[in-house]
């Protein structure tokens, strides 16, 4: 009864709401004026669910007027706070609250604006390829509102059939068959407006090329034949063809066009002429224009490319690598982009501008000067940031990073960083009376010190000449070391070095080469129960006893961001070798008779992470499936502790805290009771994840600088052992009880976002299966008792983290 009230209470309290938003909506409306209270798109056409969705974003968009803020589409609460201070907001109608969007006046329905979103779309479906295209737009009033609905038929977009070409120039007729090899314009691919000017740009940029300096996209046009040959085989019998169209439409099959493409002189006399360079100038610390008439300026040539400058700022020889434009070339418009980008990539430019000019303006002279004007960046750059995060097996935790980085290191473009971090994490003493601060206690200390060295080419044996102009190589240095210390356990020690080649494949595949890296771990000041705990349990002490650790490791990547407006994926692939080498150093020492007696490392890992964004213009759909396998081999039975696997926290699976979740269903419930509870640091060989989450805008404040966005996600997988151990019961990876071992948990979240800058994220996740419960096959969704203040002190996690998990 008691509930059934408290029903009745908040239902009416929610009438009264609406009553009152509804009557706030119109209160101050002039005469003749009526409330824009909804406007959608009605959407019907032939693309699939996915591309339909994004296509009826995309049209939403086009509308030039919009309904006002509706708190989950009923209450207009924006409008209800502007009616509040209506007097004030008319006198001040550029009041910061309006321009951050806290409050809105009504929007008045604007017939025109109505009218000329409906040509937009119009227009914007055109370009799109749906030459026949339909938008009706429809406003029905009710009282003093107004409901705008686009009704949209895209009707059957056109196939591409064939493409041919007409030039206007011998010369470049030559070039048909390299020019037209890479077309975007592929047998039946769907055309679009779109499309053919991607097109006009690949043919524009592919002929400049070839030295043609003053060709552009003037000189391109294109002409479509729609008449489909398919749908109309008998152009004298127009009632045979029409049968034609209607059956084939009705078979699904689309209509194709043909696409003549015409390259032609224009008013541009030079636009078939090839230009290549004489001279190429390099102003390295170029100040003003006062540079270009400076005779005093020191000089020096390297292969043909002259280098003047002020005093010493970099070796010439660095920057020649990174220029693509070479006196006695040909005109490349590839090359001129490419030298951009390198000499941008050295990262000790402010700016980097290239002019060119020609010698004469007679074709008799068709040569150019090339001026590269590089104006020097700050050497040094400082960086610190200072984290702050809520924990799980920790009450609070933060972490403090200072960087210095010389840009220019021995005037090779080199950088050098220096990161030095400091973090703590701090747990309270809960069986205490003491206030909150003074029961917080020092749970662990974290203390690195790193350097990187990258040099922004290839060293040693490699030749850049066989990689293409996007590789952009580095060789990279590292070595560094780190303490951390967890009170009344242990104190760990580890140095580390490496160095290894980066470089990019495409502009859409890298890879990360280390041919060596070595790594040394040791364990001080070990606590009596740790020490305990390590005789007890085979796989926490071969994990974190004292041994080298060197090896090799290969990384691919595929990102395709940017490539499409609505959706990316990336996939890397990572390989990890280690103790080969040092196994084989082990042998010949037995064999000369000189055994040596170090512990090593001996393991081979494989990862992959693969993610997939789908967006649309007010939410996103993100997935990631990732993991990896360690399998040990020799005399080793697990992965030496810094390269174990670990699941839980705000970037896993969210409904447990860190290190507390698997291997598999290996779970000890007298542990996690006890005072011994902080050790809790569970780890495996094996490592599967898969995460899904669904992210959606709901309030953006100050014209959009700070968004507040919420999600709902779903996290499952964990962690195992790779052989069986008799102290962790259910810890090895076993197909037959996978199923069995997999934890799910699912949650919500709201994120803060600073104007892209900053994303401070808050998670709350609950556990829904549970590997260590055996009932049910471990899922839990009938113990959710919200209510219960016990049940959310054991199962709801919070996790306060920056940036998004993945």
């Amino acid at each position: 009864m008691l509930q059934t009230k408290r029903f009745l209470h908040f239902a009416l309290i929610v009438l009264l709401l609406l009553g009152l938003g509804g009557c706030a909506t119109t209160k101050h409306l002039k005469e003749g004026e009526v409330l824009l209270r909804k406007s959608k798109v009605k959407l019907q056409t032939d693309k699939t669910l996915a591309e339909k969705g994004a296509l009826n974003d995309q049209l939403a968009s086009l509308r030039l007027q919009k309904p006002n803020t509706y708190l989950f589409g009923l209450f207009p609460y924006k409008i209800w706070l502007y009616n509040m201070r209506y007097e004030k907001y008319q006198k001040d109608s550029a009041n910061f609250q309006i321009r951050a969007k806290v409050v809105e006046p009504p929007v008045v329905l604007d017939t025109l604006l109505v009218r000329r979103s409906h040509d937009h779309m119009k227009d914007f479906l055109r370009n799109q390829g749906y030459f026949y295209a339909g938008v009706q737009d429809t406003i029905v009033y009710k009282g003093r509102k107004a409901y705008v609905t686009y009704t949209v038929n895209t009707g059957v977009s056109y196939l591409i059939d064939s493409v041919y070409y007409e030039i206007g120039d011998d010369q470049v007729a030559r070039l048909k068959k390299e020019i037209a090899g890479n077309t975007l314009l592929a047998k039946n691919k769907t055309y679009t407006h779109i499309l053919v000017g991607e097109e006009r740009s690949r043919l524009t940029e592919a002929i400049r090329n070839k030295g043609y300096y003053k060709f552009g996209g003037d000189n391109i046009s294109f002409e479509l034949d729609t008449m489909d040959k398919s749908f109309f085989r008998d152009l004298e019998n127009p009632f045979e063809s029409a049968i034609n169209f209607i059956t084939l439409q009705n078979q699904g099959k689309k209509p194709s066009l043909d696409i003549k493409v015409s390259i032609q002189p224009s008013d541009e006399p030079l636009a078939f002429q090839q230009f290549s360079f004489r001279n190429v100038y390099v102003y390295t610390d170029y100040v003003d224009t006062s540079d270009l008439r400076n005779d005093r300026l020191i000089e020096e040539e390297v292969k043909g490319i002259v280098f003047k400058s002020h005093k010493k700022y970099v070796n010439a020889g660095i920057l020649e690598d990174k220029i693509f434009i070479r006196p006695n070339q040909l005109f490349s418009q590839q090359n001129y982009n490419q030298t951009i980008r390198h000499l941008n990539d050295l990262g000790i430019f402010q700016y980097v501008r290239i002019f060119i000019t020609q010698n004469r303006s007679d074709t008799t002279d068709p040569t150019l000067n090339c001026y590269i004007l590089l104006n020097q960046s700050d050497k040094y750059e400082f960086n610190t940031n200072f984290e702050v995060s809520g924990g799980d097996l920790y009450v609070v935790g933060s972490a403090v990073n200072a960087s210095v980085t010389d840009k220019n290191f021995l005037k090779g473009a080199n950088q050098l960083t220096t990161t030095v971090s400091y973090g703590v994490e701090l747990d309270r003493n809960k069986n205490t009376s003491l206030p909150f601060f003074r029961s917080l206690f020092l749970s662990t200390q974290n203390l690195g010190l790193n350097f990187r060295l990258t040099f922004p080419k290839f060293l040693f044996p490699i030749n850049e000449r066989r990689f293409n102009q996007h590789a952009l190589p580095r060789t990279v240095f590292n070595v560094g070391g780190n303490y951390f210390s967890r009170r009344e356990y242990f104190d760990l020690r580890s140095v580390n070095g490496s160095f290894g080649y980066v470089w990019n494949e495409t502009a859409t595949k890298s890879w990360s080469v280390k041919p060596v890296f070595v790594n040394t771990l040791s364990l001080n000041n070990v606590s009596a129960n740790f020490a305990a705990r390590m005789e007890e349990i085979p796989a926490i002490r071969n994990a974190y006893q004292e041994t080298l650790i060197e090896g090799e490791q290969v990384e691919f990547v595929i990102n395709t961001e940017g490539r499409k407006r609505f959706q990316h994926a990336v996939l890397k692939l990572g390989f990890e070798e280690a103790g080969g080498l040092l196994s084989g150093v082990k042998a010949v020492g037995r064999g000369l008779g000189a055994p040596l007696s170090f512990s090593h490392a001996n393991y081979v890992r494989f990862d992959f992470d693969v993610r997939q964004y789908l967006m649309s213009l007010n939410s996103s759909l993100a997935f990631r499936f990732y993991g990896g396998v360690g399998i040990p081999y020799g005399s080793a039975t697990t992965l030496p502790y810094l390269r174990q696997y670990f699941v839980g926290g705000a970037y896993s699976i969210r409904g447990w805290r860190p290190r507390v979740l698997g291997p598999g269903s290996y779970y000890d419930a007298a542990r996690m009771q006890s005072e011994d509870f902080l050790f809790l640091d569970q780890s495996g060989d094996i490592k599967l994840e898969l995460n899904s989450e669904y992210r959606f805008n709901m309030v953006q404040m100050f014209s959009g600088a700070i968004g507040i966005n919420g999600a709902a996600f779903v996290d499952a997988g964990n962690i195992w052992l790779t052989r069986k151990d008799a102290q962790l019961p259910g810890a090895e990876f076993r197909f037959s009880k996978l199923y069995q071992d997999i934890a799910v948990s699912g949650g919500a979240g709201l994120r803060v976002d600073f104007g892209g800058f900053l994303v401070v994220r808050f998670d709350w996740a609950i556990p829904l299966k549970k590997p260590y419960v055996f009932q049910d096959k471990g899922w839990v969704l009938s113990d959710i008792a919200f209510g219960d203040q016990g049940w959310r002190r054991q199962n709801l996690n919070f996790n306060l983290a920056i940036g998004y998990p993945f």
